[in-house]
């Protein structure tokens, strides 16, 4: 917020900054009770910094895939493929342009911590740059998601009309806002673009951000709601309708965050500490695109999904068929071991064995018959103890 010029005279009435004003004197007055801090002044910058810090992140592993399901697993490519490329790279682009804003050590901070000598063009610059590119930006955004609709509601005639209806209604409005963002809180003449934003022209571009988030509510709110009695209308079975509806259930975020971004656009209205005020704004924006990318993202994701789904019930029932196998195969080699071993085969074994133990004990048995007469023979020649050694017996 500017400061307010007193007269030329040196006078200063009440209510007025002496002119010209120092260099060190505060942007606004503060609250009653609060004093302005120059040198460790509180800053919410760091809200911003880690929302992009998640969503960029976010937009690049979403698109990668939405990248992949275009070139791998869809046949062809349609101009809802090329304006999403565009909606990804331009979305990147304005959250890298929201970071080097807050690294102009400007916005974040309560105005009354801000000193006239801390002001530069290039914050300025910026915040117009942003204001102008918003509105194409998020309209591309849309035309993807209204090309989606024609792609997979392409059999229903009227669906085609509200679809080219809501492009050209949106581009009209979007487009607009470049003009009226330039034609507001550009320099003219010897303006630079300090003393262009502290005019009361430019003072009317929180009206225009206050209509900007109305219109971002509607038309997030009319791409929402077609689709539902053109998913109805198409013949499918039930469980696929419902996850069409589903799929296009997940509009809901992006129009939340629309009504989150349209509550800090009247609150920035209603409050003179802008560069407090801005950052949840700028938050809110973050989302609202982040959410557009994620929701044009949501059929390559179920497609991925589905193909991964299939993926693992191929490996699962690959392995399920080796473990048959293998388990069939050593029944087989059980089941031959057993057949192997005949009762035939049974009897001769037991055959040879008793052979085997009846022949040991016949050796055995005469072996003692042997010992049993030679012991005899030795009896007999004890017996004559007349006979010559030798002499046969009578």
């Amino acid at each position: 917020m500017a400061p307010t010029a007193g007269d030329s005279t040196g006078g200063t009435p009440a209510g007025f900054f002496p002119f010209p004003p120092p260099a060190n004197m505060p942007l606004a007055l503060p609250p009653p009770g609060v004093t302005a801090n120059f040198d460790h002044p509180a800053s919410n910058t760091w809200h911003v910094n880690v929302t992009a810090a998640i969503c960029i992140p976010l937009i690049v592993v979403f698109s990668s895939l939405r990248l992949y399901a275009q070139w791998y697993l869809y046949p062809s490519r349609t101009k809802a493929d090329y304006t999403f490329m565009l909606a990804a790279v331009w979305t990147v682009i304005y959250i890298g342009l929201l970071i080097a804003l807050l690294d102009k050590d400007l916005f974040g901070r309560h105005v009354w911590d801000l000193k006239l000598d801390d002001l530069t063009n290039a914050p300025f610059l910026l915040v117009l740059i942003l204001e102008a590119i918003y509105g194409p930006f998020i309209w591309i955004i849309k035309v993807s998601l209204f090309l989606l609709y024609r792609q997979v509601f392409a059999p229903i005639p009227y669906l085609q009309y509200l679809v080219w209806g809501g492009i050209t209604v949106t581009g009209l409005f979007y487009w607009s806002t470049v003009v009226a963002a330039v034609a507001l809180c550009a320099p003219r003449g010897s303006e630079t673009y300090i003393m262009a934003f502290a005019t009361a022209r430019c003072g009317k571009s929180k009206q225009l951000a206050v209509a900007t988030g109305v219109f971002n509510v509607l038309s997030d709110l009319y791409l929402l709601v077609i689709p539902v009695p053109a998913t109805l209308a198409l013949h499918l079975p039930r469980r696929k309708k419902v996850g069409l509806l589903v799929l296009f259930a997940t509009g809901i975020l992006a129009f939340n965050a629309s009504a989150l971004g349209l509550h800090f656009r009247v609150q920035v209205n209603e409050n003179l500490d802008d560069t407090w005020k801005v950052m949840p704004l700028y938050l809110a924006i973050i989302i609202e695109m982040t959410c557009g990318i994620a929701v044009l993202c949501m059929p390559a994701m179920a497609a991925i999904f589905r193909q991964c789904q299939s993926a693992v019930t191929a490996y699962l029932s690959r392995n399920k068929e080796d473990t048959n196998d293998n388990e069939q195969g050593t029944f087989y080699q059980m089941t031959k071991l057993r057949n192997a071993v005949t009762p035939s085969n049974s009897r001769n074994l037991e055959s040879h064995s008793n052979n085997k133990h009846g022949h040991t004990a016949t050796s055995s048995g005469d072996s003692a018959i042997q010992l049993r007469t030679n012991t005899s023979d030795s009896a007999t020649l004890t017996e004559q103890p007349g006979r010559a050694s030798g002499s046969p017996t009578v």
